[in-house]
Order: structure tokens, then C-alpha cells, then sequence
């Protein structure tokens, strides 16, 4: 692993920023095809991903450093170096989710439809992103001394004591094979939403069994389970009380 890809004198290029960089890319490409496919036109879609963009990155730090704020009680100024990692995806979830939202009614466009076309981004920009948390250390898993554990340097985020399981690379296969399943709700979507709903019950159903088997600080744990995993039931059982009545109204 190379948490820093390379240096231009005393400017230090992270590898985490540059996947980053490039799953936002990938994701605003899907987006644009997408958005077509819903009419939405390419100046609105470029004015709303800017937006979702800074808010979700916004959503996604307060999150982690509401989780973690022993790291930056006597640093506070580290609160702002996103390059080094340290993004919560619920958090970035919801910023990005209240901005689309906002957006939407402003414009008079179907929230539903919109959900739909971001989906599909949303899965593979942050597969791309979680091979960045891998660089950079971040995100790591618990102990793992078998064929899968990964010894990380001393200057990842992660531990370099004993081998760890790459949860991060698990995760980007996940959301990979979540990418392609939502392709294919695409083709045969029976009501507008079910593209969006669809990636928020498997992602959240997944997500919280992989916490299991993060080793990394996953907050206070509350009725022995993590501040993620709330999360992720919460939004497990919303996405899926939406989609049965979607669903038993078409059957009405």
C-alpha cells in the first residue's frame, strides 16, 4: 500500500484523494448517463453534483468527527484535513440525500426519478472510494493472521502490528456487484424509486454485517452494536417500508 502516491517538492500527493477524485469522475459519468435516460438536463446535473458533491464530503467528515472527537480534541485544526482520510459514509449519505431533496423541489423534479439516477453513481464512486480508504490505511479491519490479512506500513492509518482484514477491499467488491445488480433494476424498474430503494436496502443490510468486522474505532457502542449499524437499520426498514408500498399499491 502507498498512502502517499508521490511528492512535488513539499507538496505530497495522497492516493486516498486521488481515488477519490477519480470515484467522483466515474460516478458523475454514470450520473450524466443516467440523468438522460430521466431528462433531467446536463447543466442541472452539473450544477446539482457540485453541490452534492461539498455537502456529502461536509456531511461525511462531521459524521466521523462526532465518532471520533477524542482524535481531535487537542488538534482541532485536523477536523479539516479530509486528504487524510476519515469520511463517514451515512453522514455523507445524508448531506448528499437532504441536497438532492432541496434540489429537486426547487426545480420541480421527481425526487423518486432522481434517486434513481443517482444510484447507480453512488455505487461506484464509492466503490473507487473505499480502494482509497485500502491506500491510506483507513477503515481497516480486525486482526487476520489467514491468507486474506494484510500487514499495513507504518506510515497507512492502520495498525502495523498484526495483520488486518482488508475491509475496505471487501467493501469495493460489494458495492461493485451492487453497481451491476442496480444496472440491471434499471432495465426492468417497475416504478419510479425502485433503482434508489433497491441500493439502499442491500447496501445497509450489508453494511451493517461488515462492522462486524471492522477493527478500527466505530464509536460508542450502544446495546452492543455500533453507531453505524443504528444507522443502517434505521434506513434498512424506512427504504423497506417505502418500497412494500410502492410495491402493494401497484398490486392494488
Amino acid at each position: 500500500m502507498f498512502p502517499t502516491l508521490f511528492k512535488l517538492g513539499p507538496v505530497e500527493i495522497h492516493t486516498y484523494g486521488v481515488f477519490v477524485a477519480l470515484g467522483f469522475f466515474i460516478g458523475f459519468k454514470v450520473l450524466l448517463y443516467y440523468g438522460k435516460k430521466i431528462n433531467i438536463s446536463v447543466s442541472l446535473i452539473e450544477s446539482l453534483t457540485f453541490l452534492v458533491f461539498i455537502f456529502s464530503i461536509i456531511g461525511a467528515r462531521i459524521f466521523y468527527v462526532l465518532i471520533s472527537w477524542g482524535e481531535f480534541r487537542d488538534n482541532f485544526l485536523d477536523v479539516f484535513k479530509v486528504w487524510q482520510g476519515g469520511l463517514v459514509f451515512w453522514g455523507g449519505f445524508l448531506g448528499g440525500a437532504l441536497t438532492v431533496i432541496i434540489f429537486a423541489l426547487k426545480n420541480k423534479i421527481s425526487i423518486w426519478k432522481m434517486g434513481d439516477a443517482f444510484a447507480p453513481a453512488l455505487a461506484i464512486g464509492h466503490a473507487l472510494g473505499r480502494i482509497g480508504c485500502f491506500f491510506a490505511g483507513c477503515c481497516y479491519g480486525k486482526p487476520n493472521d489467514s491468507f486474506f490479512g494484510v500487514l499495513f506500513p507504518k506510515e497507512s492509518l492502520a495498525p502495523c502490528d498484526v495483520k488486518r482484514l482488508p475491509t475496505q477491499l471487501i467493501s469495493a467488491v460489494l458495492l461493485l456487484i451492487l453497481f451491476f445488480i442496480l444496472k440491471y433494476f434499471w432495465n426492468k424498474k417497475r416504478f419510479d424509486g425502485q433503482v434508489m430503494l433497491v441500493y439502499v436496502i442491500l447496501y445497509s443490510l450489508g453494511r451493517f454485517f461488515i462492522e462486524f468486522f471492522r477493527g478500527d474505532f466505530r464509536g460508542y457502542m450502544i446495546l452492543g452494536i455500533t453507531p453505524t449499524q443504528i444507522v443502517a437499520i434505521i434506513v434498512f426498514v424506512i427504504s423497506f417500508v417505502f418500497y412494500y408500498k410502492k410495491v402493494s399499491k401497484m398490486s392494488s
